[in-house]
């Protein structure tokens, strides 16, 4: 018995000995184990508007403190007073300008600053008469004209005969080489068409008409040529986009019992539509009958009715547009006036500057700091181009390219970035950006330190982004700019702050770094310790680039989740190269 106990301990000793071995086998193979890891933001596709994500945007890296000079115009500077590297301080003088050439740059400014307040007016006076219009769907409806109640004439006076008219010539098209009844082409004399109610305008009738910006009236009639209606088309006034075939019944109704006339409310309006008679058809309503000079005295005359005097109205843009395109021409008018007054604040700006120059012409450091650009004059020739020689052609160009003299001065690095009105509430002072470098691909968080009142463009900036917003300089500090160059390119995204779920938010990265597990989707990144873990997140959009909506971020260093290598707990290695699709298979 004893012997068997001893045996079993043995065998248990063996087997327990076996066990920890191979445990601190694999423990020992596990601690040679190095995974590369790489940071999401040197994989990350940064959103720039494709699918509608305004928190995306673009910006680069300035010294938050620094002074840039640059030329109002060529051959400008008189003389230069510092050197690259040189140390000056608050009020030193920098360059002198050429007053000859500061006295015109002043009158031009002081030009420039007159014609955008001309503009400015004109362009107010415009959106004023743009808002009076009157839209098609207000177009009264034909009066029907009260004729006056002849009295009965005697039988035996003759009653003299009308003069009768000679029939009017109906047009069935109007092409190209139409056939006009009278007029010059003028607003005071416009083409006179006569059309029957079945007449087609054609689209190269049309071309000429506004190519050659001339008036014409298409005269509708019945087949028993009473007069309808009339089109009143002014080339200068017509737009090209809007020229096609169309038929002159186009935007009315014509009642066939009472032949009355009225505005169709879901018709086209192909010009200005008028239902009054022609002065020369009113005329001819107006003559007097010649009434026999041997009359009996007796015998009463007969009543002929005074007709009121043609009225020739001044035309208008009444009834020619619906309020539907009103709304649009106001909307279009007011984003050219915001336009203009951008435009003038930086011509008053210019203007105020040019001032300052008058008065001697000279330059002076705003700033204490370091020269770290300046021009040189060569023969009173002004020239900030740098030697190409000694610099790489294939290199990103320098932000201070533009500038004839460069100083910064002591400060922070800051990234400065473009945010639409609309975004402004979320990027105000204190809000958290997360920046990433073009070119080296380092990442930092920044800042919001100021937001400048003054926006620098209106209009549309992105697939799915309102056309109409402004967009406004966002400046925000760095919190790690070691690794950041100045002038170079950034990503520059909005942090959220969890209040809304509309995955603004979201960092998109490539496919092949998310592994799914069921139904669930996770990625492998390190720890703080430089250990794998196991982290899952949450998808959006699935394509080439995931979209990664929680439980990842800019911060976080992942790695391709496949491959022997690839468990919990093994040690990581710091890399800034993301792994290519095409090379991924060798992890196999």
């Amino acid at each position: 018995m004893k012997k068997a106990i001893i045996f079993l301990l043995c065998i248990a000793l063996l087997g327990g000995g076996g066990f920890f071995g191979v445990k601190q086998y694999q423990k020992s193979r596990d601690e040679k184990r190095v995974v590369d890891v790489v940071p999401v933001s040197a994989m990350a596709m940064p959103y720039y508007g494709y699918w509608g994500n305004d928190n995306s945007m673009n910006g680069y890296i300035n010294s938050a403190n620094a002074q840039r000079v640059k030329l109002n115009a060529q051959n400008l500077v008189k003389e230069v007073f510092v050197t690259e590297g040189q140390q000056v301080k608050k009020g030193d003088p920098i360059l002198e300008y050429d007053m000859t050439v500061v006295e015109l740059e002043l009158a031009a400014k002081e030009n420039d600053v007159r014609v955008l307040e001309q503009n400015i007016k004109m362009a107010n006076k415009k959106l004023n008469e743009i808002r009076n219009y009157q839209p098609s769907e207000n177009a009264p409806a034909p009066v029907e004209p009260d004729y006056p109640d002849y009295p009965d004439f005697p039988d035996e006076p003759d009653i003299p005969d009308f003069p009768e008219f000679e029939p009017l010539e109906l047009e069935e098209e109007v092409p190209l080489a139409f056939r006009a009844a009278s007029g010059a082409g003028t607003a005071e004399d416009p083409i006179v068409i006569n059309c029957s109610t079945r007449a087609t305008v054609y689209q190269p009738f049309m071309q000429m008409v506004i190519e050659s910006k001339r008036c014409v009236e298409l005269r509708v009639y019945t087949d028993d040529q009473t007069f309808l209606y009339k089109w009143l088309l002014n080339g200068a006034k017509l737009k090209t986009e809007d020229v096609t075939d169309w038929k002159v019944t186009d935007g009315v109704l014509i009642d066939e019992e009472t032949g009355s006339v009225s505005i169709d409310p879901e018709g086209s309006m192909h010009g200005q539509l008028s239902f009054g008679m022609p002065p020369e058809l009113q005329n001819q309503q107006q003559t007097e009958p010649e009434i026999p000079d041997e009359i009996p005295q007796e015998e009463p005359e007969p009543y002929i009715p005074d007709f009121p005097e043609p009225v020739n109205e001044e035309p208008t843009m009444d009834y020619m547009y619906s309020r539907a395109q009103i709304a649009q021409m106001v909307k279009e008018q007011e984003t050219e006036i915001k336009d203009l007054n951008i435009n003038l604040k930086q011509a008053q700006l210019e203007l105020e500057t040019a001032r300052k120059q008058k008065n001697d012409g000279r330059v002076l450091a705003e700033i204490d700091g370091v020269v770290k650009k300046i021009g040189q004059v060569t023969d009173g020739v002004a020239d900030d181009r740098q030697d190409m020689s000694e610099t790489d052609p294939f290199a990103e160009p320098d932000i201070n390219s533009d500038y004839f003299a460069v100083i910064e001065g002591e400060g922070d690095v800051e990234v400065i970035c473009r945010a639409m009105e609309m975004n402004l509430d979320k990027m105000q002072p204190g809000a958290k950006l997360e920046v990433t470098s073009f070119s080296s691909n380092a990442f930092s968080e920044a800042t919001v330190t100021s937001i400048d009142p003054e926006p620098v463009s209106y209009g549309s900036y992105g697939w799915g982004v309102n056309p109409n917003n402004s967009y406004y300089k966002v400046h925000a500090k760095l919190e790690n700019p070691a690794d950041f160059t100045f002038g170079y390119g950034v990503s520059v995204n909005l942090v959220s702050d969890g209040s809304d779920n509309s995955g603004s938010n979201s960092i998109y990265i490539p496919q092949h770094y998310v592994h799914k597990e069921g139904g669930d989707y996770y990625v492998m990144k390190a720890d703080e310790n430089d250990r794998l873990v196991k982290q899952y997140v949450n998808v959006g959009l699935l394509d080439v680039y995931v979209e990664v909506t929680g439980g990842l971020s800019m911060r976080d260093r992942i790695c391709f989740p496949y491959g022997t290598n690839v468990k919990e707990g093994a040690r990581t290695n710091d890399t800034n190269e993301p792994l290519l699709s095409d090379k991924m298979y060798d992890y196999y």
